[in-house]
């Protein structure tokens, strides 16, 4: 996500730098490989105040027009708050791509210290004020079309990738759950060994998994190959929209996406996504798309415009950052 909002700030014409806090942690880790192994599982505080300081000195070099954090991963309140004092006139921005549940501590702390907050669901703003955040926006995921783009189907049919219906993402119970359920059709998993290791004893889902996670080419291989390409937003990132819902159009897939409120605002069902609520609804779409195969065309192509040229790329969400920056700017 980092290395997507580069390029889309680069391909509007703005010069970007990076600071990553983990890699500026182990350059200050003791111990060589062994001490940088160490710090990934142990939070060895003076190596992160070093790291931190990286960020202090680069900013006061670069003197930024704009500050985007990402996850707010070991970045502490403290250095935000010292940044402010030497660029009171430069936004700090923090764009969060996950659910309120895997705030930390340290991650709160720094809430109030960003002068927009961006969270990827609507549902979430409120959340995310009380926890002290100002300014929170709605920023959804995009797709990158430079990672996420049509390939071209595998001729003849002849593809170890090609599947009825496909699922790219981690396990999880309740996905498990509904996964058995559609397990009668072609039905074909790639995500994490927790596919292979948590599902129960005797699952046909083990027989499903692909074994490995997909990205890049090989997920646009994925979705030109397989017909049906589901999503399952479930509880940990209820209501969504998560990342694949943008991705899989993205690479004009025919995506079936859990039903929720933030989809439906963003896609029109049955033109440019297609939804259910249970397995049973899921059956019952996965058999009409499969003997369907213009509906189910028509869906995809349509989705892939509403994507791409509908304004949910990386350029779009930076396009819309510069807006809130230059308004801060002249603000601060």
């Amino acid at each position: 996500m980092e290395s997507s909002y580069a390029r889309a700030f680069k391909k509007i014409g703005w010069d970007v730098s990076f600071w990553n806090p983990v890699e500026a942690r182990k350059r200050f880790a003791r111990g060589w490989r062994v001490g940088q192994l160490f710090s990934t599982f142990v939070h060895v505080e003076p190596w992160i105040r070093k790291a931190n300081l990286e960020l202090i000195y680069a900013a006061e070099k670069l003197r930024p027009d704009l500050i985007v954090v990402i996850w707010t991963e070991e970045v502490w309140s403290g250095t935000l708050g010292q940044v402010k004092v030497l660029l009171p006139h430069t936004p700090i921005y923090c764009v969060y791509p996950d659910s309120p549940q895997s705030l930390s501590s340290d991650r709160i702390q720094c809430l109030p210290l960003f002068d927009r907050f961006m969270t990827v669901s609507p549902a979430w703003v409120e959340v995310f004020e009380r926890l002290g955040a100002r300014r929170v926006n709605y920023l959804p995921l995009a797709a990158d079309p430079e990672l996420h783009r049509p390939a071209m189907k595998t001729k003849n049919g002849d593809s170890t990738l090609a599947h009825d219906v496909v699922f790219v993402g981690n396990w999880r119970a309740a996905r498990e759950t509904l996964l058995e359920q559609l397990s009668d059709f072609d039905l074909y998993l790639w995500g994490s060994s927790y596919w292979k290791r948590r599902t129960r004893p005797g699952s046909p889902l083990r027989a499903c998994y692909g074994g490995r996670r997909l990205g890049g080419a090989e997920f646009a291989q994925v979705c030109a190959d397989s017909r049906i390409m589901l999503n399952i937003i479930d509880t940990m990132i209820w209501p969504g929209p998560n990342m694949r819902t943008f991705e899989q159009p993205a690479c004009r897939a025919f995506s079936l996406i859990t039903r929720t409120p933030a989809v439906v605002d963003l896609f029109k069902e049955g033109e440019t996504v297609e939804c259910f609520d249970s397995a049973e609804e899921a059956r019952d779409k996965v058999k009409f798309y499969l003997n369907n195969e213009t509906a189910r065309q028509r869906v995809a192509d349509a989705s892939y415009q509403y994507v791409i040229e509908g304004g949910h790329t990386y350029v779009d969400r930076a396009r819309q950052l510069i807006v809130w920056a230059e308004q801060d700017r002249a603000r601060l």
